[in-house]
């Protein structure tokens, strides 16, 4: 069976880039309780890169792309 599927996926997040390319994070907990929420679930990223309200996670395959998805988006809030 041949592996398919995406690797990246775009969330919302309270991040705002400053005119000098700068990431600031609006609200420091989501921050840390969103990599609590990565590591609990032992997620492996490859890459991630922050844009405006928006952040592009790389994940190392395309099975784990799509779990987080899963998972990601139905927590509780």
């Amino acid at each position: 069976m041949a592996p398919s599927g995406r690797k990246t996926i775009t969330i919302d997040a309270p991040v705002m880039i400053t005119s000098n390319k700068i990431a600031v994070w609006m609200d420091e907990n989501w921050m840390h309780d969103f990599f609590d929420f990565i590591y609990k679930h032992k997620f492996k990223l490859s890459g991630m890169n922050h844009m405006q309200n928006k952040i592009k996670l790389t994940f190392v395959t395309a099975k784990e792309c799509t779990m987080f998805g899963l998972k990601y988006g139905g927590r509780k809030k």
